[in-house]
């Protein structure tokens, strides 16, 4: 019997700061999912003339660098040491740019004919995207492990505390999300935590894969 069209999740990925979004992310594109990272796609955005006219214009030239490009790095001390400053450079300049690129990225994802996109986007909730969602998954990980990782990446002291408080409320977010995925073990327990939601939401990758071999032209 012919089958009908595969369905097509869109699952978010929300959680702590520095609670290793990306090993989680990159655990569901090993099962087969396509990943969208709203930080590259972020990154990218500060690349075009038209957003760094604005940021100067929002926050003045010391936000620049010496090429009259965004300076992520100054820019980021700035917004982060204020929470008003950090809405403002969010809401006008970064999340509606990020809609727009977003919404190629879904047209894309539909068309595809692919069954699981993630979202990897730390504010989508903020952003007001979660509404997009099938799924929205909650990454956590323990404190000691979070700060490790936050030194791993140049932070100072206080500066994972600093950025947190900045962010939606932890309790928010876990209301939002639909599942969770701790990550204080090993690489292969974030694996065997997505294959499981995938499961669960009716997507069990070892049993297709085993279909897709049945089916296979060897088949007698």
């Amino acid at each position: 019997m012919a089958q009908g069209r595969k369905r097509q999740l869109v699952v978010g990925l929300v959680g702590q700061v520095c609670a290793g979004k990306s090993t989680v992310a990159h655990a569901f594109r090993r099962q087969g999912a396509t990943v969208w990272d709203a930080d590259q796609a972020v990154h990218e955005l500060y690349t075009r003339p038209d957003v760094a006219a604005q940021v100067r214009a929002l926050f003045g030239p010391d936000v620049l660098d010496e090429q009259g490009g965004v300076d992520r790095v100054a820019l980021g001390r700035l917004v982060f040491s204020d929470p008003a400053q950090l809405k403002r450079l969010t809401a006008e300049v970064i999340f509606p740019r990020a809609h727009a690129v977003l919404d190629a990225e879904l047209a894309r994802f539909r068309a595809s004919g692919g069954e699981v996109l993630l979202l990897d986007a730390p504010t989508l909730i903020e952003a007001g995207q979660a509404g997009l969602c099938d799924q929205v998954v909650f990454v956590s990980a323990c404190f000691s492990r979070r700060q490790k990782w936050s030194q791993a990446r140049g932070w100072k002291a206080g500066e994972l505390e600093k950025r947190e408080a900045c962010m939606l409320d932890e309790e928010r977010k876990r209301r939002v999300a639909t599942a969770s995925i701790h990550n204080d073990g090993t690489l292969d327990d974030v694996e065997a935590q997505a294959a499981k939601l995938l499961a669960a939401w009716g997507l069990d990758r070892n049993r297709e894969r085993e279909e897709e071999h049945d089916d296979g032209p060897g088949k007698h």
